[in-house]
């Protein structure tokens, strides 16, 4: 009896050891996302922009956040000055609600901003 219990606890202890091997590697938060040189204001941020900053209530005409971001020429100055970076890369504190960014959108928007913000 007690070498079948020996046998039991190491063939458990075996299988156990085995499935520990087999966990995926977790997702590195501090990557970089994969930038398309194609992202510009006009075939992708203009869309993200209007949907997620330029909304009622903030920056827009009679918004309650400073600049006017419907237009790119709206928005250069904060992107010149590097304020759209901070807000929106650095403390990720840009878009507020109901105007948040998804990851991808995100992504985007630091590739873009990375990239010279391009108009078209």
């Amino acid at each position: 009896m007690i070498r079948y219990t020996i046998f039991f606890c190491l063939f458990l202890g075996v299988i156990l050891n085995a499935c520990t091997k087999d966990k995926l590697a977790a997702t590195d938060p501090t990557m970089e996302p994969i930038c398309d040189p194609e992202v510009n204001y006009d075939n992708t941020m203009e869309a993200i922009i209007n949907n997620s900053c330029a909304i009622p209530t903030c920056h827009v005409s009679g918004g309650n956040a400073p600049g006017i971001y419907t237009s790119y020429q709206g928005i250069l100055g904060d992107l010149e000055s590097g304020e759209v970076f901070d807000e929106v890369v650095v403390e990720r504190d840009m878009p507020r609600f109901p105007g948040v960014l998804t990851e991808e959108e995100f992504d985007l928007f630091k590739c873009w901003l990375e990239a010279g913000f391009p108009e078209n």
